[in-house]
């Protein structure tokens, strides 16, 4: 009588390694072995004389012993269909073939009955176009780099994603590979668990996701440093003669959108967007790309009003956040924007540094960052600051806080002084 027994791939792995199904048909020739489309890691398999996904443990994970019980519970099925098919086939007098005992239970063989089932990707590409009606482009970007990312972990861990899977363990397993498959730094990772959790919120609510273990999936948010310019290096770079350079008016055209967002606070986003009925007199009116927050920036005795005028009559043509991010590097490398700057980044536990000169790392977001820094160093309010940026709340305005060296220098001789 044929008998069904189940073994690891390898028994002395230190990561999940797949689960095959021995299958014996006692007539003398060899089992054969079938895979189950499962991994599992070998910590959690019982290797005695009936192996199987242990589910009883001291301290063991609710979830990973949800996830185990699933394990069992599908290789039964298996087993029992394969010998259920062998009995079959005797009873009709003949042996079926290794590569049809195989067809009765490899993932290749059940691809149908799979996709009767409630898939997470396909579901989330069907999330991703619906929300697109609502939600910005930027977003929807990130959407679909998260489903990427998903679709690379499935193709690294050798089976279709099921809702099952998204236990507490599938969340750590998850960011392990996209710390190091992926070499993302946590505030990418808090990002993706941003949009992550709204889809599976979704497919709860049409009853496609059976779990709401993502409820208790956590990553912290460490946001990296952003440059700020001194008000020295600011008049450098928004000095420096680039006239002589062969592309000279790409290099210029960038200074000045650039210099517009250090002169008014504005994100990169919202200086591409300006139009001349934004400007109201002596104010800029508008509401914020990012947040649709609306903003009102002073404008009497600003820098920027020359710059608008330009850009107003066409002289200064908005350009993408990629290009500028390039040009301005070139623009602060002519204005020898060379003091050594350290870089920050966090991965899980390991925190890197890195030092380079500051024209290395300008970017976008360094106009914003400046106009804060700069600001309160001229003595505005942080009411006042956030008031012309927009932000609703100090815990995200104060990352745009910098204390340059002058003004520490400042309000520690004028305190002392005083003392």
């Amino acid at each position: 009588m044929a008998t069904v027994s189940f073994e690891l791939k390898d028994p002395k792995s230190e990561k999940p390694t797949a689960i095959r199904i021995l299958f014996n048909r006692q007539d003398g020739r060899p089992r054969i072995k079938i895979y189950t489309g499962d991994k599992i890691l070998p910590a959690y398999w019982s290797a005695g004389d009936i192996q199987r996904a242990i589910t009883k443990a001291r301290g063991m994970d609710d979830d990973v012993k949800r996830a185990n019980e699933l394990i069992n519970l599908s290789n039964e099925r298996m087993g029992k269909r394969l010998l259920d098919f062998w009995g079959e086939c005797r009873a009709k007098g003949y042996l079926p073939t290794d590569a049809e005992l195989r067809a009765v239970v490899e993932p290749e063989a059940t691809q149908e009955v799979l996709a009767e089932r409630p898939r997470p990707l396909p579901d989330f590409l069907a999330y991703k176009e619906r929300k697109a009606r609502t939600l910005r482009p930027n977003t929807i970007k990130a959407i679909g780099t998260l489903y990427n990312h998903l679709q690379r972990y499935e193709e690294a861990i050798g089976r279709p994603l099921e809702y099952s899977h998204f236990t507490v363990q599938f969340w750590h397993d998850f960011t392990s590979h996209l710390l190091d498959v992926g070499n993302l730094v946590d505030n990418s990772i808090a990002k993706h668990l941003a949009h992550f959790k709204p889809f599976l919120s979704d497919a709860f609510e049409q009853g496609r996701n059976p779990l709401q273990d993502y409820k208790r999936w956590r990553w912290k948010r460490r946001d990296p440093d952003v440059v700020a310019l001194t008000r020295e290096e600011l008049r450098d770079l928004a000095g420096v003669n680039l006239t002589m350079l062969p592309d000279a008016a790409r290099l210029e055209n960038a200074r000045a959108l650039f210099l517009i967002s250090c002169y008014t606070g504005l994100r990169f986003s919202d200086v591409a967007a300006l139009k001349p009925e934004h400007q109201k007199g002596e104010w800029l009116q508008l509401t914020a790309q990012k947040t649709t927050e609306k903003l009102t920036v002073p404008l009497r005795g600003n820098l920027a009003l020359p710059l608008l005028a330009d850009l107003w009559a066409g002289k200064i043509r908005a350009i993408s956040n990629q290009k500028l991010n390039k040009y301005i590097k070139d623009v602060a490398r002519m204005a020898k924007l060379n003091a050594p700057t350290e870089q920050v980044e966090y991965r899980g536990s390991q925190r890197t540094s890195t030092t380079l000169p500051k024209h290395e790392i300008i970017s976008s977001h360094t106009g914003r960052r400046t106009f804060v820094t700069l600001s309160l160093e001229g003595g505005l309010s942080w009411e006042t600051i956030m008031k012309a940026t927009g932000h609703r709340d100090f815990k995200s305005f104060r990352r745009y806080i910098q204390v340059t060296p002058e003004r520490l220098l400042a309000d520690f001789a004028r305190v002392w002084a005083e003392q």
